[in-house]
């Protein structure tokens, strides 16, 4: 590699991918002009088309400005060096190298025109003509695939526009009474809120009634419940003194010791034991001590015979 073709090197690793650098340095590495490869970076070329039009300049084809002006894929590429390396002159080349063509077509019309210039018997003039015959097959072949293909994609696109209107439309009309549907339910609740509402203020009335009718029966029952408490407690106290002045007959009883009697409520029984301990001679203390806690009738009769015991134990000693 020159020293120019060095330093043009440096100058592209700056500015081109990796596949590009190793399409540019075979081409400097072969020894190729600078001003060749210049004008390949120069093209913007993908570096599978600056490869394949570096190859053909390898190869010795000199038409490089015509490659590098055309927007043709790596294949297309080849066909066109092929087509120049065997021979055929621009002009010829330029009747396949299109860029609508793809490569394998222009292969067949490439071998095609060459075969034909191969025969040295045909002249030139019908030559041309068979092969120009040739390329506007291939066209109107091309042409016509061109057509059906895209009837098809019409008629394609046609029916699925058509599917896709019917199934909008379905999706809408399904919507429609879902809707529909929705809003009669919606309907049916509404009336049956209705009727809740006017049951719950009914039975708020009733109930206002039986509550108004509970408070004044309970009024009444609590007025007949404390005259009946009142007369009770006055039977009972007008009992108590009948049963102790029955019980304490011919006996003289402390005031202190009545009174102790009627606050503790006592029984019959009771007042019976009271009466025991006042013949008995007990002192007012003493009688005190035996109804202290409402005792039960059996259990102030033994704390009567303990006192009586105790007294008696005093007077022997």
């Amino acid at each position: 590699m020159t020293v120019e073709g060095q330093r043009y090197l440096e100058e592209c690793r700056k500015v081109l991918k990796e596949e590009q650098m190793d399409a540019v340095s075979m081409g400097l590495d072969f020894g190729l002009p600078v001003s060749d490869i210049q004008k390949v970076v120069k093209s913007n070329q993908e570096a599978p088309v600056m490869k394949a039009i570096i190859i053909g300049l390898m190869e010795g084809i000199g038409e490089i400005d015509f490659l590098c002006e055309g927007n043709y894929n790596q294949f297309q590429v080849r066909e066109i060096v092929e087509g120049l390396k065997n021979g055929l002159d621009l002009e010829e080349v330029k009747t396949y190298a299109g860029n609508e063509l793809p490569a394998s077509r222009m292969r067949t019309m490439r071998i095609q025109l060459e075969e034909s210039k191969a025969k040295k018997e045909v002249p030139k003039d019908e030559e041309m003509r068979s092969y120009m015959k040739n390329l506007m097959g291939i066209m109107e072949q091309s042409i016509q695939q061109f057509r059906e293909s895209n009837d098809r994609f019409t008629a394609l696109s046609s029916l699925v526009k058509e599917h896709v209107v019917e199934e909008k439309n379905q999706e809408i009309k399904d919507l429609y009474e879902n809707l529909q549907y929705k809003d009669k339910n919606i309907q049916e609740l509404k009336e049956k809120l209705a009727k809740k509402e006017q049951e719950i203020q009914d039975l708020k009335k009733e109930a206002e009634k039986y509550r108004e009718k509970t408070e004044a029966a309970s009024r009444e029952t609590k007025v007949v419940l404390e005259e009946k408490s009142i007369q009770t407690a006055e039977g009972l106290q007008k009992s108590k003194h009948r049963l102790l002045g029955i019980a304490m007959l011919g006996k003289k009883v402390p005031k202190s010791v009545v009174e102790k009697i009627l606050e503790y409520n006592l029984s019959a029984e009771q007042l019976e034991e009271i009466r025991q301990c006042v013949e008995s001679g007990l002192a007012d203390a003493e009688i005190l001590q035996v109804m202290e806690n409402s005792p039960s009738p059996e259990r102030m009769k033994k704390m009567r015979e303990i006192i009586l015991l105790m007294r008696k134990r005093k007077a022997g000693v």
